[in-house]
C-alpha cells in the first residue's frame, strides 16, 4: 500500500510538471520545483509543495488560480478513479534549514569565544 500511495504521488509530481510546463498558455509562472506531496488516505485531496526561483508569492497566487486546469488536465492523464483536489502551498523548508544553519554557525561562534 504505501508503494501505491508513493506512485501515485510520483505519478502527480511528473504530470503537473508537464502540465505547467507545456499545457498552460501562461508567462505569469515562473520555473517551478515540486519539492513534496501529501496525498489524503483516499486520495481525494493532494497538498503540494512548490518552490520557485523568483517573486514566490505572486507564482503561487497565478499557479492557484489555474488549478482547475490542472486537475482537469490531470484527470485526463491518471488512471485513477477519483483524481484528487488540488492545493498548492509554498515550501518554506529551504528558508528554515537556512534560518537553522545560521542560529548553528552562530551558536558554535559564541563556543568557541567562550572557550578562548
Amino acid at each position: 500500500m504505501a508503494n501505491n500511495v508513493e506512485r501515485i504521488k510520483a505519478n502527480i509530481a511528473k504530470n503537473i510538471r508537464e502540465i505547467v510546463q507545456f499545457d498552460l498558455n501562461s508567462e505569469k509562472i515562473d520555473f517551478l520545483t515540486i519539492t513534496d506531496i501529501d496525498v489524503s488516505s483516499d486520495h481525494s485531496y493532494a497538498k503540494v509543495y512548490v518552490s520557485f526561483l523568483t517573486n514566490p508569492q505572486k507564482n503561487l497566487e497565478n499557479l492557484n488560480k489555474v488549478k482547475g486546469f490542472v486537475r482537469t488536465q490531470l484527470a485526463k492523464r491518471l488512471k485513477l478513479r477519483r483524481v484528487p483536489q488540488i492545493s498548492f502551498e509554498l515550501d518554506k523548508s529551504f528558508e528554515e534549514n537556512e534560518r537553522l544553519e545560521k542560529l548553528l554557525k552562530k551558536e558554535s561562534e559564541e563556543l568557541q569565544n567562550m572557550k578562548k
